[in-house]
């Protein structure tokens, strides 16, 4: 895969309103849990969770324990 593919998997990622709205609220650095990035997005911890692990997969986060 060249660079033009994960610019479109990253464009596709941030595109869904709720996955931006998680993106959003980690901009300032600080690690949040799963269930405050749920509420901060407006869905539930089931919908935030596959957010999530495609966000993860998608490298546009880590996870910090």
């Amino acid at each position: 895969m060249g660079p033009h593919a994960n610019i479109a998997t990253s464009a596709f990622l941030i595109a869904d309103p709720a996955r931006s709205l998680m993106l959003m609220a980690l901009l300032d650095g600080r690690a949040r849990p799963a269930g405050e990035l749920a509420f901060a997005a407006g869905v539930t911890a089931q919908t935030a969770s596959a957010h999530l692990g495609k966000l993860l997969h998608g490298g546009l986060l880590g996870v910090e324990t």
